[in-house]
C-alpha cells in the first residue's frame, strides 16, 4: 500500500518517452492484431485479412489519438503536481475502459455489428487490455533500465576524483536561447513565478533579481551537475550558500548565508533529496 502512495518516476511522464511509448504501442497493436488475430478477431469484423488490416488500422488510430490526448494531459498535470502511483494506475485503467467503450461504439454505429453489446464490450475490453499490457510493460522496463543506468553514471561521476562542480553556469530561456552566464558562487536561490523564474544573485553587496522565461522543471534538469538543487515546487537553492537546515514545528526550512535572513521552505516531496545533498556536502 505504501508503494501506491509514492511519487511516480519522472521517466513515466517525460514527454519524449510518452510519445515513443504511444508510437510503439500503435505499431505493436497493428502487427499483433493482423498477424495473430487474437481471440478470433477476424470473425468479429466479418472480414478477411485485407479488411481486418483496414479495420484494425482505424481502431488503432482512434485509440492512439485517445491515448495521446490522455498522456499529454498527464504530462501537463505532472508539470506542476507530482503524481502518485495510485493515481497513475487508475488513470491507465480508465484509459483502457474508455478505449474499449470507444471501440464498441465504432463497432456498433460505424461497422453496424449485430453482436450483443455487453459481450462485445467485454471482448473488446479483454483485447484492449491484452494488446496494451505487453508494449506498456516493455517500454516501462526499458525506461526504468535507462533511468537506473543514468543514475549510476551520475553517481559514478559525482564520486569520481575528476568531478568538478560547474562554476560558470549558462542559463537559457524556454526556447533554448542563451540569456546569461553567471558564477555559481553569486547565485543564492531561484524562485518560480508562473512561466518565469527569478534568479537571486549577489551583486555589489546586495541581492539582485533577474527574471528568465523558463520553467523550474527544465532548470532542474539543466542544473543537475551543480550544487543548485530543488527543495520546493517553487524554489531551488544553491547549497554552497546553505548556512543551516532547521525543522520549525512540522516544517523544514533552509537558511542561506547572507546579511539579511533568507529562509526557504522545503516541501515533503524534496525533504529526502535535501538531506542527501546536505550529507554529501558535509562528508566533503
Amino acid at each position: 500500500m505504501i508503494f501506491l502512495l509514492r511519487d511516480i518516476p519522472e521517466f513515466l511522464v517525460k514527454r519524449s518517452n510518452v510519445i515513443r511509448q504511444t508510437l510503439f504501442t500503435a505499431l505493436f497493436a497493428l502487427v499483433f492484431i493482423n498477424i495473430y488475430s487474437p481471440f478470433d478477431a477476424e470473425s468479429w469484423f466479418n472480414a478477411g485479412k485485407v479488411k481486418l488490416f483496414a479495420y484494425s488500422s482505424l481502431y488503432i488510430l482512434a485509440g492512439m489519438l485517445v491515448i495521446a490526448a490522455s498522456r499529454l494531459l498527464m504530462v501537463y498535470i505532472s508539470g506542476f503536481k507530482k503524481l502518485k502511483f495510485i493515481l497513475y494506475i487508475l488513470w491507465i485503467m480508465l484509459e483502457i475502459f474508455l478505449l474499449a467503450l470507444a471501440y464498441m461504439l465504432i463497432e456498433v454505429y460505424i461497422l453496424h455489428s449485430d453482436l450483443n453489446r455487453f459481450e462485445l464490450y467485454i471482448k473488446l475490453l479483454v483485447v484492449t487490455l491484452f494488446v496494451l499490457a505487453i508494449p506498456y510493460s516493455i517500454s516501462w522496463l526499458w525506461y526504468s533500465w535507462q533511468d537506473q543506468k543514468r543514475r549510476l553514471n551520475e553517481l559514478s561521476m559525482r564520486n569520481s576524483d575528476d568531478f568538478i562542480v560547474r562554476r560558470m553556469i549558462n542559463f537559457y530561456d524556454e526556447a533554448g536561447k542563451h540569456r546569461l552566464t553567471i558564477n555559481s558562487e553569486d547565485l543564492y536561490y531561484i524562485e518560480s513565478t508562473d512561466n518565469y523564474v527569478t534568479l537571486f544573485i549577489h551583486d555589489s553587496g546586495r541581492l539582485k533579481k533577474m527574471m528568465l522565461r523558463n520553467t523550474m522543471k527544465r532548470l532542474e534538469k539543466e542544473l543537475e551537475e551543480t550544487l543548485i538543487s530543488r527543495c520546493h515546487r517553487s524554489y531551488m537553492v544553491n547549497f554552497e550558500k546553505v548556512k543551516m537546515v532547521r525543522l520549525s514545528g512540522t516544517s523544514l526550512y533552509i537558511y542561506l548565508a547572507s546579511e539579511d535572513e533568507i529562509k526557504i521552505p522545503v516541501s515533503r516531496t524534496y525533504t529526502e533529496s535535501v538531506h542527501e545533498m546536505v550529507n554529501k556536502l558535509s562528508i566533503k
